[in-house]
């Protein structure tokens, strides 16, 4: 079940990684979204995710996620990303952004989507050293 948790987070990441992030038929319904930062988030539901995730992209031109590794830990995966884009307002380019997340599977559909500033802090969410 493991691998195909893993399978479902890169087919997430796959279109991100061209900047489509349109689709939510992964997210389970009552997913739980937290954004990680200074004041960090939390969204519950789809709609509200979606909100977050316009909000976010309306600051960029060329936004796009990319997912350089995933680590399986069984319901649950941690991927490592780079954001890349130009802000909206400044053009100013920002490439290789380091963040990651954990993704929460149950019955195939994403529950929880936890971002984080870096793997290790990721890591550390699940207890396990990076």
């Amino acid at each position: 079940m493991s691998e195909d948790n893993v399978e479902a987070a890169k087919s997430i990441f796959g279109p991100w990684g061209r900047g489509d992030f349109s689709a939510v038929d992964w997210a389970d319904p009552e997913i739980e979204f937290v954004i990680p930062g200074p004041d960090p988030r939390v969204y519950r539901g789809v709609a509200e995710m979606a909100g977050a995730w316009a909000e976010w992209l309306r600051a960029w031109t060329g936004f796009a996620v990319e997912a350089r590794r995933f680590h399986d830990f069984g319901d649950r995966v941690v991927v490592d990303q780079a954001f890349h884009g130009s802000g909206r307002g400044s053009g100013i380019p920002v490439d290789q952004i380091a963040g990651a997340a954990v993704l929460t599977f149950r019955d195939g559909k994403v529950i929880s989507f936890e971002g984080f500033t870096n793997t290790e802090a990721a890591l550390a969410s699940l207890g396990t050293e990076p």
